[in-house]
């Protein structure tokens, strides 16, 4: 069965681009705007894995995180957080009993790293 990805970003450049990655690698994708957006779809269609941006209108990614990671129904989806921000202790120093995400990526993206770490992840295929 072909993985599924929930991208969550702002940027419809990023949405795109993450999407044409993910499709031209074997995995099937799907996309959210916002984190509200991006909660409702994860809890309503189970991704394998989900990328996350940090910074973004109506949910912010850190808040996003935070609802994913408490809510039963999406706390074991492993989730990439994206970012073109380059000190994140100020938005992941106070989790408190949370864990960190799975991986941190720092735009702009190395493609071929960055789906070595989603397939270390989750596989592929």
């Amino acid at each position: 069965m072909t993985k599924k990805i929930l991208i969550i970003d702002d940027e419809k450049d990023m949405r795109v681009y993450l999407e044409a990655v993910f499709r031209k690698a074997g995995y099937d994708t799907e996309t959210a705007e916002n984190g509200e957006e991006g909660q409702w779809l994860a809890e309503a269609h189970q991704p394998d894995l989900i990328t996350l941006d940090i910074l973004m209108p109506k949910k912010s990614g850190i808040k996003a995180y935070r609802a994913l990671r408490t809510s039963e129904k999406t706390n074991s989806i492993p989730i990439v957080v994206l970012t073109g921000l380059t000190r994140l202790d100020d938005f992941f120093g106070d989790l408190g009993d949370l864990p960190q995400p799975d991986a941190l990526v720092e735009k702009p993206i190395d493609r071929d790293a960055f789906l070595e770490q989603v397939k270390g992840l989750i596989g592929s295929e």
